[in-house]
């Protein structure tokens, strides 16, 4: 069929104008390969488990770049883990039935492990749940993961990366950085190095950090140079400061006073801050090792800040080096502000949501965000990107996905402080060292997925 001139022309316009004004099957013609670099929070882990879809949530598929690349109509790819996950998700066990969040009632009903339920897609969610500034540049192999199968000395932190960089299945090594250069990105979200500074909060200790600034710099220029290589366009967020998650709790009235390692006591301000997981065994005078007193988060938000410093050193050499525009994003600023006045979702004066437990914005682990939490994330990174680069993409409606976010209203948010010992699937404190313990767990599972894994050996 011969098309007349008029015709012609008509398609012609609508071409021009689908590719002028990037909609819904063209989207955002900048990301049309948007390729995720980072660690947990971009992997949409939530509750202690990594899963496709988490009851009571958040998973994969309400992670904040799934919610940015949606509002951008671009498609990314995810290593999707199937049920119970890797590792299973935290749930609340109301076993006394007292519509009340007691000790112990926060913890996971199912054991065992996920796999990717789909082993041949290539993805482009690249973020690996624990990694930090030094791991990310770690390579794994099928042939890493059979050696460590056959000897038995399986890692969990192998296994994890290598169901979502390892798959599928290939000859070389691959890392994060390296598979992300493969993708040939045009363009790239960055958010890493938050596992570098979590321990001093959920180990209530400021030395807990085991890099310093200008380690931590020296690491984050090579990655951003790493990726400046592919001239993609990056959006790149710092670190909040590790001390507002709802791990922590204020000791309120419950803890007046600590014990040091001579034996004395001292007092405790009811600001000073404890895990949620504190073995009330140690109350009411827990060891002063387990406060983190207003000094000493301090101290926490001073080492951040100099982390921070770096991050904001890297992206501007890494523009200039490689000729490269990179949009940064202040999530320690926006922390701040969601930790000072939290969140109202309608504009009636109300806040709807905070950072306490079960105040809409973390989830059940007290680490992670809820999918309310992903949402408002996203939308940092969506204000970044259109200021930086002129886009005009739609925020995501953070009321709307509150009101399907059983973890944004749910009815065991405590009036006060949340109980000591609320997560009761661990003997010692679950928080400390968070994902050494997460990877304890995919080890201690690996036979419900070794056959699997066997399938590519």
């Amino acid at each position: 069929m011969v098309l007349r001139m008029r015709d012609r022309a008509l398609i012609a316009v609508a071409i021009i104008g689908l590719i002028a004004t990037g909609d819904a099957f063209a989207g955002v013609v900048r990301m049309r390969r948007l390729v995720v670099v980072g660690d947990s929070l971009l992997a949409g882990f939530g509750s202690g488990g990594f899963v496709a879809a988490g009851r009571p949530g958040p998973g994969q598929v309400d992670g904040a770049a799934v919610f940015l690349a949606r509002r951008a109509h671009v498609r990314l790819p995810l290593p999707l883990m199937t049920r119970p996950g890797v590792p299973p998700e935290l749930t609340i066990v109301d076993e006394n039935r007292n519509e009340k969040l007691d000790r112990g009632e926060v913890r996971r009903q199912q054991s065992g492990l996920g796999f990717r339920a789909d082993p041949g897609r290539k993805v482009r969610n690249l973020c690996v749940p624990g990694e930090d500034s030094a791991s990310v540049f770690e390579k794994i192999s099928a042939g890493d993961i059979a050696s460590e199968l056959v000897t038995g000395n399986v890692k969990g932190r192998d296994v994890l990366k290598f169901l979502i960089l390892g798959l599928p299945a290939r000859g070389d090594a691959v890392s994060q950085v390296s598979r992300a250069r493969e993708l040939r990105p045009t363009f790239l979200l960055v958010w890493l190095g938050n596992n570098d500074v979590l321990d001093m909060a959920t180990s209530t200790d400021p030395g807990a950090v085991t890099v310093t600034a200008g380690e931590f710099g020296a690491r984050f220029r090579q990655l951003l140079a790493a990726l400046g290589d592919t001239r993609a366009g990056m959006a790149v967020a710092n670190l909040p400061d590790p001390t507002g998650v709802a791990a922590l709790r204020r000791a309120a009235a419950a803890v007046t006073s600590c014990r040091t390692a001579a034996g004395a006591t001292r007092p405790v301000a009811p600001d000073d801050l404890l895990s949620i997981d504190l073995d009330p065994a140690q109350l009411p005078i827990p060891p002063c090792t387990r406060v983190l007193d207003a000094g000493e988060r301090a101290q926490v938000r001073t080492r951040v800040s100099a982390f921070n410093a770096e991050i904001a050193a890297a992206i501007a050499e890494t523009e200039q080096a490689h000729g490269v525009t990179i949009a940064p994003v202040d999530m320690f600023a926006i922390f701040d502000r969601l930790e000072a006045s939290g969140v109202d979702l309608n504009g009636d004066g109300v806040q709807d949501l905070d950072t306490h437990y079960l105040g809409g914005i973390f989830s059940l682990d007290g680490i992670h965000p809820t999918r309310t939490g992903n949402a408002l994330i996203a939308n940092a990174f969506i204000d970044a990107i259109n200021a930086r680069f002129g886009e005009s993409i739609p925020h995501v409606d953070v009321g709307r996905v509150a009101t399907r976010d059983p973890l944004a209203h749910s009815r065991f948010r405590p009036t006060g402080e949340v109980p000591f010992g609320v997560i009761g699937d661990s003997e010692n404190d679950d928080l400390e060292s968070f994902f050494t313990k997460e990877f304890t767990r995919i080890e201690d599972g690996v036979g419900d997925i070794r056959d699997r894994l066997d399938n590519f050996f």
